[in-house]
């Protein structure tokens, strides 16, 4: 909300004036007594406070007692996640993939689908922060010939439940890389012997949507987190 003072002519600042010192003695002013004390009518203290940039008087009258604007509404279910997720957010897990970043010489970048572009974003931004060899991998298959015994095998997930996962860290194991998979949904379902899992929240997208339609926002966040960690981390050396 934008309240614009800027749009008052002189008579109209006068009356929001006198209607700011009022509210600090009688905070349950109305719009006739406001209307009445700076001797126009109740239209006119209407206007000026739609004119202001509020709703209506009610609301103008909560602004001037220094009260909430209005009552927090209920969050779709897409920012109540994001909420969710700030709210009970594990600074740990930045921390350490961040060491397992430093720690590698070769960092692999994996994702089914449109997460893949997530990775893109990763790879673009790793590759401005570190001096290291770091390739996002465009299809699974060409996984085991990048594998080296210094690689990290990184792969980002929203449910995982629309592709399968063993095959890759299987190839990590046998070349004696280092995996972790990412995963932004809690899924009980995964059990990963040959890899790490971290969970970043326990909330779950609209099980209706299909894998192309969930959003990566989660994924994101996190994905600057871990840069901004890496970033502090470099500027201490």
């Amino acid at each position: 909300m934008k309240i614009q003072l800027d749009r008052l002519n002189d008579l109209e600042i006068t009356i929001h004036n006198r209607l700011l010192k009022e509210s600090q003695e009688n905070p349950s002013l109305t719009i006739t007594e406001a209307a009445k004390l700076t001797e126009v009518s109740p239209s006119k203290v209407s206007k000026l406070v739609k004119k202001m940039g509020f709703s209506g008087y009610k609301e103008y009258s909560r602004f001037l007692t220094g009260k909430e604007l209005v009552k927090q509404k209920k969050l779709n279910s897409e920012f109540a996640r994001i909420k969710e997720f700030i709210e009970n957010f594990d600074e740990s897990t930045v921390d350490y993939l961040a060491d397992l970043i430093q720690q590698s010489g070769k960092i692999l970048l994996f994702g089914y689908g449109p997460t893949n572009f997530c990775m893109e974003y990763f790879e673009y931004k790793l590759n401005f922060t570190l001096n290291k060899n770091v390739i996002r991998v465009s299809q699974p298959s060409l996984i085991p010939d990048l594998l080296t015994k210094d690689s990290l095998l990184l792969i980002f997930s929203v449910a995982g439940k629309f592709a399968n996962f063993d095959p890759l860290f299987e190839e990590a194991k046998k070349h004696q890389a280092k995996s972790l998979l990412v995963m932004e949904e809690l899924n009980t379902n995964l059990s990963l012997d040959a890899s790490e899992i971290i969970f970043l929240t326990k909330s779950h997208q609209d099980e209706h949507l299909k894998s192309h339609e969930k959003t990566r926002t989660i994924l994101l966040m996190y994905i600057e987190e871990v840069i901004r960690k890496l970033m502090q981390e470099d500027l201490r050396e």
